[in-house]
């Protein structure tokens, strides 16, 4: 008898690859008309347009229905709890997270199959400690098929067979067949002929890929091993890789973020190497959570939510940015049209509401659909920018949630930076582009000439849980500096804060390094943490040490090049928010850019030293530029190394500075290193303990107090 199991009910398998004013409250109208539209039948709902915006706050209000109740009765989706959200506050925070959270994977995963267990069968051959064997005399036949799993991902896919041979045979014998067979229709999908020259190495195994299509959700599939009787084979596993990237992904994502709107009760992983690991955050803020196993089932839990279903253009990658920006409103699910056909059918029963399937021949043709039709009822407030290829999830659960223009323009592109100048050029001025941009330096360069700064954060996978956490962090005092001596004062910066994913992932990661606390450095952050991830922020306080010191990332409030904006008055107002969020988060230090080797600029340092009163000082990516003083007193270091990858860099660039010291008075170095590359704080260690006793390495805030004081230059009130 064969075993027939879905995907949620495979025990064997493991996963692979997890304002100073009292706050007024924002509702986003998603049932607004735009107008008639001969090209979009039914036109769009986009959210909340400028008329629904008061001089002190923005309101959007949704009257998309009545409550979702636990019975069936229910026949409107609850209207949405409002965000808070008023001037001055650059990001809106979400209603505080459900005390159980929905845990689920979010990734394309591969499912890892031990051949020896009751899923598969077997016509010949035996179970050795770590494979299925069979040897030269047990005749012809398969030695593994199965399991007849199901639910796999409609579209392509790719099983991987881990194989090894013991004993010769001639080099171009056939030794055995792998191959992927549908067990519903009775047809192989694709196999594998491997001769024993494709295993040089006898007793070593290696990983033969076949590639499948999967037509539909309910097929059963088997992977099947046939023995030649050639020689012995072993067979360790058998890997099925979900293909997932233009399926689930964005389908949970946005159910995730619709579902988060009203209240967070969904909490996904997605993580890869830089990740922080599973269940993080959740044990860090001590929230309980729900494992859930088969993301599917989610969809019937929170189907009362929903009204139906947004399908984009597979042909058209983009559509899938313009179904992300009006899933809020219409209350879609995005699903692509593979995916639309599953879910219009038992047991979810879910109805397109909107199609984009042919409507669109190009890209430029759907934000420009975007910019004439949907844009001009939407907030200017927040602009989300991810790639619609390569950010299926993550920010996109953000991007549904708030229901803003979502796209992905490339400055370097004549059409697209057309386009993208016209939504530029609508936004209020200094208002965040939230996401990433197809090329860093021109990307920024573009949005820093329209006043607009730009919060990484594409990869960002639970914002919507983060931004409803409380604000009640503490923020630590400086401790004590050290007396100032004739020493060379050598400052470490572990780069890239202004990065809200590497806030959530690899910092988090970082923050369990052993070495932590060992040696003084500085972690840069976005101040716009205050608002997108304040439980996040106040954890970093909580746990850390002495030698722990959180400065602000690139520029201040935003990632920015402050010498590129055009209007002065706009950079004026950008420093002075700035201002304010560091001291809301506690910042004393900015690490500013102009690209990545640009000095900072006399007239954006003047206005740095006028506007930002509460700073210590600023570090300018100017490698080796030396010490500027901006107006207040303001002092500003040039990096000794600006970007370093690794120890080594970081000692000569240590050693370069240190030439021609006369060791009459001291010298400053500030090294920055970026985490990429493995960089953390046991590296900074390493660095640390090969100086010699001339060296004393500091905080930056140390570092630029000590430095103030030997320059005689006031310090900031209150220091």
């Amino acid at each position: 008898m064969r075993v027939f199991l879905s995907i949620s009910s495979l025990v064997i398998l493991s996963t692979v690859m997890a304002c100073n004013k009292a706050p007024e409250k924002i509702a986003f109208n998603n049932n607004r008309s735009t107008g008639d539209d001969d090209s979009m039948p039914g036109g769009t709902t986009p959210v909340s347009g400028d008329d629904d915006i008061s001089q002190d706050d923005e309101t959007v209000q949704d009257d998309s229905g009545s409550t979702p109740v636990q019975d069936d009765t229910a026949a409107e989706p609850k209207a949405f709890q409002a965000l808070t959200w008023p001037q001055g506050q650059v990001l809106p925070s979400f209603p505080k997270p459900a005390a159980m959270q929905d845990h689920f994977i979010l990734r394309d995963e591969a499912l890892k199959l031990d051949v020896k267990t009751a899923a598969f069968q077997h016509k010949i051959g035996r179970a050795d400690a770590d494979s299925w064997s069979a040897n030269k005399g047990d005749g012809e036949g398969h030695m593994v098929f199965g399991p007849n799993i199901n639910h796999l991902p409609i579209g392509g896919n790719e099983a991987e067979f881990r194989l090894k041979r013991l004993g010769d045979t001639g080099a171009d014998d056939i030794v055995a067949v792998v191959d992927v067979y549908n067990s519903t229709t009775g047809k192989m999908l694709g196999e594998k002929k491997i001769a024993a020259k494709d295993l040089p190495v006898a007793n070593d195994y290696k990983s033969f890929r076949v590639d499948f299509p999967v037509a539909k959700y309910d097929d059963k599939f088997e992977t099947r091993v046939f023995f030649s009787n050639k020689t012995t084979i072993k067979v360790e596993s058998v890997a099925i890789k979900r293909n997932q990237s233009t399926e689930e992904l964005a389908l949970f994502a946005s159910l995730k973020g619709l579902v988060n709107r009203q209240e967070p009760r969904l909490f996904s992983y997605e993580g890869d190497a830089f990740a922080e690991g599973a269940f993080t955050w959740l044990k860090s803020f001590n929230i309980s959570y729900t494992e859930v196993k088969d993301k599917w089932t989610l969809i019937s839990k929170y189907k009362k939510e929903v009204k139906g279903l947004i399908v984009y253009d597979p042909d058209v990658p983009d559509s899938l940015n313009l179904a992300t920006t009006v899933a809020l409103s219409k209350r879609g699910l995005i699903a692509s049209p593979a995916l639309a056909e599953i879910l219009g059918k038992e047991p979810y029963n879910l109805p397109i509401i909107e199609s984009y399937r042919g409507k669109f021949a190009n890209k430029i043709e759907v934000y420009q659909y975007m910019f004439d039709k949907v844009w001009p009822n939407l907030s200017h407030r927040l602009v989300i920018g991810i790639s619609p290829q390569g950010v299926l999830a993550s920010l996109r659960e953000y991007a549904v949630a708030t229901g803003l223009a979502t796209f992905y323009l490339d400055p370097m592109n004549e059409a697209e930076s057309k386009l993208l100048n016209s939504f530029l050029g609508g936004m209020e001025k200094g208002a965040p582009y939230l996401g990433w941009w197809p090329s860093e330096e021109e990307g920024i360069i573009r949005a820093s000439e329209y006043g607009i700064m730009t919060i990484a954060s594409d990869f960002s996978s639970n914002l919507t849980f983060h931004s409803g956490m409380p604000r009640d962090f503490t923020i630590k005092k400086i401790p004590t500096k050290p007396k100032l001596q004739n020493k060379i004062y050598v400052g470490f910066i572990l780069s890239d804060g202004d990065n809200l994913q590497y806030i959530e992932h690899l910092m988090r990661k970082l923050w369990n390094n052993p070495d932590r606390g060992k040696v003084p450095m500085g972690w840069t952050l976005s101040p716009t943490t205050v608002d997108a991830m304040p439980g996040a922020l106040g954890y970093y306080y909580k746990t850390a040490t002495d030698a722990d010191n959180l400065i602000s990332g690139p520029s201040g409030l935003g990632y920015v090049y402050p010498n590129y904006w055009k209007n002065k008055d706009a950079l004026k107002s950008f420093v002075q928010q700035t201002d304010v969020y560091n001291r809301k988060a506690g910042f004393k230090v900015i690490t500013i850019w102009n690209t990545i080797i640009g000095a900072t600029g006399a007239d954006s340092g003047k206005l740095y030293g006028e506007e930002a009163t509460s700073l210590l000082g600023l570090t300018s990516q100017n490698t080796g530029g030396g010490l500027t003083i901006f107006p207040n007193q303001l002092p500003s270091m040039a990096l000794a190394c600006n970007y370093c990858t690794n120890a080594q860099a970081m000692m000569d660039h240590i050693k370069n500075g240190s030439q021609g010291w006369s060791r009459n008075e001291p010298r400053f170095l500030m090294i920055q290193a970026q985490p990429w590359t493995d960089v953390t704080p046991s590296t900074f260690l390493k660095v640390k303990e090969s100086l010699g006793a001339d060296y004393e390495v500091v905080r930056p805030d140390h570092f630029f107090m000590l430095l103030r004081e030997s320059k005689g230059l006031k310090s900031p009130e209150g220091l």
